[in-house]
C-alpha cells in the first residue's frame, strides 16, 4: 500500500510539473509587432491549461484559432455585448475612447524622429515634424498610404540624487503642447517619466527604473498599471512640441539629470478594407486586433470571434 501511494505522488507530481510548464511559441510575422516580432519566442503563465476556462479580458495578448486552421496572436479589444468602433485610429467604446494603460502602450509605441532638438541646462524640447504619420520602422518595404497620428507623447530618464526633506522633493516638469505635468521624485536613484496625449487624454506617469530582461520599447521599462496623471484632452491641434525639464528644489539635493529623452507615438487603428469601422458584440463574442494594423489579419476581416477560438493567455515574451 506504502509503495502504491509512494508512486502514485510520483505520477501526480510528474503530471502537475508537465501541466504547470508555460507553453511556448515562435512568432512567426508583424501583426504583432513592435511588442512581438518574428523569432521572438513567446509564452503563457504556468499551467496554461487553466486558460481553457479563463474568460479574455481587454488589452490582454491570446493565441487563437483563426480561420484557415492557423495559430495567430492577437489582443483583446472589444468585449461580449459592447458597441465598438474605430474613431479617427482610437478604439471607442459606447462613444468613450480606450484609454491603454501604461504597460500596454510600452509594447505598442514606436519612437518618433524629432525635426529639432534643444538642449540647455536642466531642460531638453523636441520639436516634431507636423504631421507626425504612421510608418514603420520595422517594414521598410511596406506600401501603403500614410496617415496623420495626433497621439503623441515623450519618454525620459531622470538621474535624481539624495533627496534631503520629504516636504521638497525633486521634481520634473513634462510639456505636451500646452498641456504640463509635474512629478515629483521622493527618492534618490534612476527615475523614468512618461507624458503625452493619448486617447483621447493626457496622460503622464514616473516610476523609479527598473531593468528589464528583453527590452525592446521605445519607452523606459518597468511601466505602472495605471497612469497617475489621466484628464481629458480638449482639442484637435497637433502636438509639435515636447519638454522635459528638472524643477529647481527648494531643499538641499545633489540635483537630478536628465539622461535620455524620446519622442514616441501610439499605434494608429485602421478599418478593414471594406471600410468597416464598428462592430456590435454578442454575449460570446470579442473583438481582436493586431497591434500592427498595416500587417494584421484580424476581427476588421474576420469579424468578431467566439470564447471557442481562444486558446492561451500569453504573459512574457523575449528574444
Amino acid at each position: 500500500m506504502k509503495r502504491f501511494i509512494a508512486l502514485a505522488a510520483v505520477v501526480c507530481a510528474i503530471a502537475c510539473g508537465w501541466l504547470a510548464r508555460p507553453a511556448r511559441w515562435e512568432v512567426d510575422g508583424l501583426s504583432m509587432a513592435p511588442g512581438l516580432m518574428p523569432g521572438d519566442v513567446a509564452a503563457t503563465g504556468p499551467f496554461p491549461i487553466v486558460d481553457r476556462w479563463r474568460r479574455p479580458r481587454r488589452f490582454e495578448r491570446w493565441t487563437l484559432a483563426a480561420p484557415g486552421n492557423v495559430t495567430a496572436v492577437k489582443r483583446v479589444w472589444g468585449l461580449p455585448g459592447e458597441e465598438f468602433e474605430i474613431v479617427d485610429g482610437d478604439l471607442v467604446i459606447a462613444g468613450e475612447a480606450v484609454v491603454k494603460p501604461p504597460r500596454v502602450l510600452a509594447e505598442v509605441a514606436l519612437p518618433v524622429a524629432a525635426a529639432t532638438r534643444h538642449e540647455t541646462d536642466g531642460a531638453v524640447q523636441l520639436m516634431l515634424s507636423n504631421p507626425v504619420f504612421d510608418d514603420v520602422p520595422f517594414a521598410p518595404g511596406e506600401r501603403r498610404v500614410l496617415v496623420p497620428v495626433h497621439d503623441v507623447g515623450v519618454a525620459a530618464v531622470i538621474d535624481v540624487g539624495g533627496v534631503a526633506r520629504a516636504e521638497a522633493p525633486a521634481s520634473a516638469e513634462i510639456s505636451v503642447g500646452s498641456r504640463v505635468a509635474r512629478v515629483a521624485f521622493h527618492r534618490a536613484g534612476r527615475h523614468a517619466v512618461v507624458a503625452g496625449r493619448l486617447d483621447g487624454a493626457f496622460v503622464a506617469a514616473a516610476w523609479r527604473l527598473s531593468p528589464s530582461v528583453c527590452p525592446r520599447s521605445c519607452l523606459p521599462s518597468g511601466c505602472p498599471v495605471v497612469w497617475t496623471i489621466q484628464s481629458p484632452w480638449n482639442g484637435h491641434d497637433p502636438v509639435t512640441s515636447l519638454e522635459v525639464q528638472v524643477v529647481a528644489s527648494t531643499s538641499r539635493t545633489t540635483g537630478a539629470i536628465i539622461r535620455d529623452v524620446t519622442a514616441w507615438r501610439d499605434v494608429h487603428h485602421r478599418p478593414s478594407a471594406s471600410g468597416t469601422m464598428q462592430w456590435r458584440l454578442g454575449s460570446d463574442e470579442w473583438l481582436v486586433l493586431g497591434d500592427f494594423p498595416g500587417g494584421s489579419r484580424d476581427s476588421r476581416q474576420w469579424g468578431p470571434v467566439g470564447r471557442d477560438r481562444f486558446r492561451d493567455r500569453l504573459t512574457t515574451s523575449c528574444r
